[in-house]
């Protein structure tokens, strides 16, 4: 995975330095996508302009990807650090699941087809409320 890091650094002549390491290892490990300043947190040797900036070129060179939730901007690897995936989030609880369809994806590229649209690209969110939250809402009562 880090040659891969490094290959796509070396190709588009920039070097591998301690800020962008310390970025890409942190998004590594991460489980679901983070919020800048969580990246920030999670490097505490790198000081945060370094680390808005590392993001801001990973974007620019397709290691990473961005999601907007509201206002605010998530971030995690992208492929090939990361099997293409999407997610659905909990609007109460705010648990994020990674979720894979063959299904979800052919239906796009059908889609696309169909309006003669060339598909480069999507991302999927689907919001709404997870099983444990879903237990705790209130029942609805028949008259």
């Amino acid at each position: 995975m880090h040659q891969d890091f490094e290959s796509i650094l070396k190709s588009s002549g920039q070097s591998v330095t301690k800020p962008r390491r310390a970025v890409f290892d942190a998004l590594t490990r991460a489980d679901s996508p983070l919020k800048n300043g969580e990246i920030a947190k999670l490097t505490p040797s790198i000081d945060r302009a370094s680390v808005y900036r590392t993001l801001e070129l990973f974007a620019k060179l397709g290691i990473t990807t961005t999601t907007i939730r509201g206002w605010t901007p998530f971030t995690e690897l992208a492929e090939p650090f990361k099997p293409h995936h999407h997610h659905m989030i909990c609007e109460r609880c705010g648990v994020v699941e990674e979720i894979e369809s063959d299904t979800l994806e052919d239906m796009l590229t059908i889609l696309a087809s169909r309006h003669h649209f060339t598909l480069r690209s999507h991302t999927v969110e689907l919001s709404g409320v997870c099983a444990s939250c879903s237990k705790n809402l209130p029942q609805p009562t028949s008259l």
